[in-house]
């Protein structure tokens, strides 16, 4: 049973459905699970064990009768605490939001109950989700199982950390910079930032707003490319809004051998430095690639100008998450940084100068990364996957002090501004394009992953591709804590 718990949710379902275990069991054996890990790693933040028990008492009874809910039929999972769960809070960490009670599901998680998941809890984020750190007043902090000191990241931190301990066979979380690409990284699981739209975001809003944010998607995360691959099934599709004109239609890729893919592989950018052991792990796994075949291509990218492009996302990032501020809240925002050293202004200055930009100053901004786009897209008519860094390196050490856009960490031995790894999310986030994140190897004991990066609505190619490296390379390997 217990290593039932770190095998993938596909196999748990399909032991429930044989009747190797029944679905109360499995739910037993995760609620130990979450008693003996998370009262220090502190990653599941609420939970409803009744009402999941219940669930789980549900499904046994159907599968006696030979029905399934769907392909989770009983596996237990939990939800970025973000996205809306009937009868829980979605406080973003905000203390103000503490009570703030939903009656309703996200879509997402509407998907994965419909699917047969039964959800019993929710799991940490940052304030605000703006961290790849995991910590708020209401909560507490998050905890690195691999190592305490460090971040288990964020703002997908808490789900993170759900996933490779085997608190949980699946979750969703949300990206806008990295929020579910950077925790993939640094717990050494599976991680995919969908096409943007492609997932609905319905139900991961404050109150009163339904418009989608730009920049922003939801994900899952798993411990398998083949659980991914289950989850984006399942929770892809649009929202009530566009539903009524159009049926999503990523196209599919059954390619399941890494030589039928032909990869750009990028060691770095100097619009971001990256660990060199981090490189040196990204150049062995290219060479681990092509001896399985693989086409690699070396220093060959789309033709964009990295600063240009990494300003673009700023300044976009900056706008999609000035959503509901007023015109004084924005100045206020902003001002901290107009006299701020140029190596603070460059990112933080950047992305806080678009929280108070006009329409007309976004428009123009949207025309350039329609410019860029179209660069992206000429560039896939000859790869299939771009190849490059997550962000700077393994799990930074916790530093909760202050404005993450003040904080620093070491690179390469000098200190970097922590935020400049947002240049690894928006290189493909600011396009739209999907991103997958799967484990790739370990540096002095931290897990470190790749970053597959392919052409717009081409999720499915990107998932086949992490199945492809699974199966002839390797994938997922648990923290040491769960051998202790």
């Amino acid at each position: 049973m217990s290593d039932l718990l770190l095998s993938s949710a596909t196999a748990q379902a399909a032991a429930i459905a044989s009747g190797e275990v029944s679905a109360v069991e499995l739910l037993t054996q995760t609620f130990a699970r979450v008693d003996a890990l998370n009262p220090k790693l502190n990653a599941v933040i609420w939970q409803n064990r009744d009402g999941a028990m219940a669930q789980a008492q549900a499904c046994d009874a159907e599968t006696a009768k030979g029905q399934s809910r769907g392909p989770l039929h009983g596996v237990p999972i939990t939800v970025k605490e973000s996205f809306d769960l009937a009868g829980s809070p979605t406080t973003w960490g905000i203390p103000e939001w503490a009570d703030n009670i939903r009656d309703t599901d996200s879509d997402a998680v509407a998907r994965y109950r419909a699917a047969g998941g039964i959800i019993y809890g929710k799991t940490n984020v940052p304030l605000k989700l703006v961290e790849w750190q995991t910590f708020n007043e209401i909560y507490g902090s998050t905890l690195s199982p691999w190592d305490e000191t460090r971040t288990p990241g964020g703002s997908s931190g808490g789900a993170g950390v759900a996933i490779t301990t085997g608190m949980s066979a699946l979750e969703v979380g949300s990206d806008i910079g990295s929020s579910i690409r950077n925790p993939a990284h640094y717990n050494g699981i599976f991680g995919l930032k969908p096409t943007w739209n492609a997932v609905s975001m319905q139900g991961h809003l404050p109150d009163g707003w339904f418009g989608d944010i730009d920049i922003g998607v939801g994900g899952p995360l798993a411990r398998t490319a083949e659980d991914l691959t289950l989850a984006t099934h399942i929770l892809a599709g649009p929202s009530r809004f566009e539903g009524s004109q159009y049926a999503l239609g990523l196209p599919a890729d059954h390619r399941h051998r890494l030589k039928d893919f032909r990869i750009a592989l990028t060691l770095g950018d100097t619009a971001s430095p990256v660990e060199s052991a981090y490189l040196d792990a990204l150049s062995f796994f290219a060479d681990a690639l092509e001896k399985q075949g693989a086409t690699v291509v070396r220093n060959q990218l789309p033709d964009i100008d990295s600063e240009a492009h990494f300003s673009l996302y700023l300044k976009l990032l900056g706008a999609a998450l000035s959503f509901g501020m007023s015109d004084e809240e924005a100045e206020a925002a902003a001002a901290p940084f107009k006299d701020a050293d140029p190596i603070i202004q460059r990112v933080g200055g950047t992305r806080m100068s678009g929280a108070t930009i006009s329409h007309r100053e976004w428009m123009a901004l949207d025309n350039q990364r329609r410019i860029a786009r179209l660069k992206f897209d000429a560039f896939f008519e000859d790869f299939d996957v771009i190849l490059a860094p997550v962000c700077a390196g393994p799990a930074f050490l916790r530093d909760e002090v202050g404005s993450r856009q003040m904080r620093f960490i070491e690179v390469n031995g000098k200190p970097q501004l922590e935020p400049l790894q947002l240049f690894w999310s928006g290189y493909s986030g600011v396009v739209g394009l999907p991103s997958i994140v799967g484990p790739m190897d370990q540096i002095s004991g931290l897990p470190v992953g790749y970053q597959a990066i392919t052409g717009h609505g081409r999720d499915y190619t990107a998932l086949a591709f992490a199945r492809a490296v699974e199966a002839e390379i390797g994938g997922y390997v648990p923290p040491p804590l769960l051998s202790t």
